[in-house]
C-alpha cells in the first residue's frame, strides 16, 4: 500500500484501532493495516474492506472469516456495524457484548485485556477531568459577566452619588 492511501486509511479511523480504539500516540507508533475480510478468503483491497487497526488486534483477529471459521458468527465492522448497538462498556471498563456478535467480537479480539480495561478507565477519567475544566471555565464566564453588572451597577450609584453631591454643592 503506497504512502498516500495508507495516510488516507489512517485519517478515516482518526488514527485509532478500528477494533480497540487505541490511538497511535497511545502505543508510539503507527498501527497496522488490516483487511477485514481477508485476501485468502476473498476479500480485496478496497476502502470498505482496510481496517487500520493495533497490532494485538490485528494478531487476534487473525484469518478469521465466518464463513469458513467456527463458531461463523460475522465479525463486526467497525465503520460498517453500528458498535454502539453491539458493546456496553461498563464503570469497571470491562466491555460486555449485548448481542452474540458483539460477545464474539469481544472475545475473538480479546477486546477485555487488562491494558485495554487500564487503557479505557484512564479515558473515562481524562474525560471526567475535562468535563469538571469546562464547568470551571464556565462557571469562571458566569462570575466574570456578574462582576461586570456589578462594576457597571457600581459605577451607576457613584454616578448618581456625584450628581447629587453636585446638586447640594449648588444649593448653599
Amino acid at each position: 500500500m503506497d504512502e498516500q492511501r495508507r495516510e488516507q486509511v489512517r485519517e478515516r479511523y482518526t488514527y485509532r484501532c478500528g477494533y480497540c480504539g487505541v490511538h497511535e500516540a497511545d502505543v508510539g507508533s503507527t498501527l497496522t493495516i488490516d483487511h477485514h475480510r481477508p485476501r485468502r478468503h476473498g476479500g480485496t483491497d478496497d476502502n470498505g474492506n482496510i481496517v487500520y487497526c493495533c497490532t494485538r488486534c490485528n494478531q487476534h483477529k487473525g484469518a478469521y472469516w465466518h464463513e469458513v471459521h467456527a463458531p461463523y458468527i460475522r465479525l463486526l465492522h467497525p465503520l460498517d456495524d453500528s458498535l454502539d448497538l453491539h458493546l456496553l462498556e461498563e464503570q469497571n471498563g470491562q466491555l460486555v457484548g449485548q448481542t452474540p456478535e458483539g460477545v464474539f467480537y469481544i472475545h475473538r479480539l480479546h477486546l477485555n485485556r487488562p491494558q485495554l480495561i487500564e487503557h479505557r478507565l484512564g479515558r473515562c477519567a481524562d474525560q471526567r477531568t475535562l468535563n469538571e475544566v469546562n464547568e470551571l471555565r464556565q462557571q469562571l464566564r458566569d462570575l466574570q459577566q456578574q462582576m461586570r453588572r456589578l462594576h457597571s451597577s457600581f459605577q451607576e450609584t457613584m454616578d448618581e452619588i456625584e450628581r447629587e453631591t453636585i446638586i447640594d454643592n449648588s444649593f448653599p
